[in-house]
């Protein structure tokens, strides 16, 4: 059987005074290089999936009789 959920904590006094100060002040660390990186990456899944859809459909057609072996 699963695990029951805990309840989400919640911050009061100085520690949610200290939290709500750092989300405000919160900035992205990605670098220029780094995005690059992720991006590429990105499109080299999307290429994957786009790949495997494709062969996908071949599958389906050739199962189906719409195009020969």
């Amino acid at each position: 059987m699963a695990r029951q959920i805990r309840e989400t904590p919640i911050l009061f006094g100085e520690d949610g005074k200290r939290f709500e100060e750092k989300m405000r002040n919160a900035k992205c660390t990605i670098t220029p290089e780094q995005y690059a990186i992720m991006y590429s990456h990105y499109k080299s899944v999307l290429a994957s999936l786009e790949r495997g859809e494709i062969a996908r459909k071949t599958r389906l057609a050739q199962k189906t009789g719409a195009i020969a072996k």
